[in-house]
């Protein structure tokens, strides 16, 4: 559903985000103040009036009428919010999950939030079913609690939203359906239902998810051509995913004539906009030479935009790159670090990794007890390499107690799932 980052459904069309403030501090003079005694926009926010301050705060965050001021539009928000004006209530939660104008807090921003989706504002509410479905962990350097898990809650919420025809709920309550570990049939067709409320209501998330489902024959009949229709209207209204999902049917030619450049340019434009599958996409074009130069260090540069974004891709394809001496002098201690970082966002490539230099002592300490765990996480995960390394644990018993029995079954896995070591090794044993 999410990465824990507050999702906003759409940003009301006069009021969007902003801001660096002081709490509760005196409106500090921008640089170059237009406003005059004959401001009357002004003079009325200063009274006190709320709707005043809400459009005083907008003029200053878009530099309409005056000097573009984000601290001073944060500033009127507040002003604004703590009078329980809603949109502004909501438009302050913006201000702290973009960290514009004010500490970034995403716990900040979920107290403002409940207090618009109090008012009723469906905006609102649905960013604070987002929270409740995720939850947010506790923020570095702060005394602020995390917040927990609320599934049944979130759900409540979404199925309101759903009623009240607030199109990014029927994305999210189908993506919640979809993404069980063995959603029924009855909930697979629930999702379809509600992804097709949302591609009828024009909503550019529940078009991808469509479009995935018409590519996977997932609740609907394979349809490569419709599944294409969708991409290109999401990527149309803004969606990056779709995008680049759009620029992946040009590349392969999945229903649409292959078009090299064509799926080039897509790829490129949504990592410039900061979408990080496309950014490993563009890494890998670079590393590879294929439609730019042959360039190590614009990989490096691509795959570090998408690491830092929490990419576990990018993280892995960084220490391969410091492991092999790609671009850099060799580093297996970098090497090490990134394979970790990404192993533990559930990478299984990046496990086995981790698992071999912790076995061999290359980057870390030699650890055979965590080889075996690395070993072990990769192996469940379906890795055949990685259940065949498993295997040879339990039987030497590196890293776990010796059982032949536990290691004939990984090393059976792993031959039924092509691997060629435990395949032979199988065979040698065989009476």
């Amino acid at each position: 559903m999410t990465e824990g980052n507050l999702k906003t459904a759409y940003l009301l069309g006069f009021c969007l985000l902003a801001c660096f403030v002081r709490l509760n501090a005196a409106e500090p003079k921008p640089a170059a103040d237009t406003a005059s005694l004959g401001d009357v926009l002004r003079e009325n926010a200063k009274l006190g009036n709320a709707e005043a301050q809400l459009r005083l705060a907008n003029e200053y965050f878009y530099g309409r009428n005056r000097d573009r001021d984000y601290t001073i539009a944060a500033l009127w928000y507040r002003k604004s919010a703590q009078q329980d004006n809603k949109i502004a209530q909501f438009n302050l939660g913006l201000c702290y999950e973009r960290g514009l104008g004010v500490n970034k807090s995403h716990y900040e921003a979920f107290q403002w939030y409940k207090k618009a989706a109090a008012s009723g504002l469906p905006q609102a509410r649905f960013n604070v079913a987002m929270v409740y479905m995720s939850g947010l962990p506790p923020e570095p350097d702060s005394k602020n609690p995390p917040i927990f898990t609320d599934v049944p809650e979130s759900l409540r919420i979404f199925k309101e939203l759903c009623q009240e025809n607030f199109a990014p709920a029927y994305r999210e309550l189908a993506s919640f359906y979809l993404d069980k570990e063995s959603p029924s049939d009855e909930e697979i067709a629930e999702a379809i239902s509600l992804l097709e409320k949302g591609v009828k209501a024009a909503e550019p998330g529940a078009m991808r998810l469509m479009a995935d489902c018409c590519y996977s024959g997932r609740g609907v009949p394979k349809d490569h051509a419709r599944m294409v229709r969708l991409l290109q209207v999401a990527a149309e209204k803004g969606d990056l995913e779709a995008q680049a999902k759009l620029a992946f049917c040009y590349e392969f030619g999945e229903g649409v004539k292959q078009d090299a450049g064509r799926a080039f340019s897509l790829y490129k434009a949504s990592a410039e906009k900061g979408l990080p599958m496309a950014q490993v996409k563009m890494g890998d074009f670079c590393a590879a030479g294929e439609n730019v130069p042959q360039d190590a260090d614009a990989a490096i540069q691509w795959y570090m935009k998408a690491a830092a974004q929490e990419n576990p891709v990018a993280m892995f394809k960084l220490g391969v790159f410091s492991l092999q001496g790609i671009g850099q002098e060799i580093d297996e201690r970098r090497a090490a670090e990134m394979f970790q970082a990404s192993a533990k966002l559930g990478y299984v490539r990046a496990q086995y990794n981790l698992a071999c230099l912790y076995r061999e002592g290359r980057g870390v300490s030699q650890d055979p007890g965590a080889a075996f765990y690395w070993f072990r996480q990769a192996a469940e995960a379906g890795n055949p390499r990685a259940q065949a390394q498993l295997g040879f644990c339990y039987v030497n018993g590196n890293g776990a107690p010796r059982d032949y029995n536990k290691g004939l079954y990984w090393l059976g896995k792993a031959a039924k799932n092509g691997d060629p070591e435990a395949a032979k090794l199988l065979r040698d044993i065989a009476p």
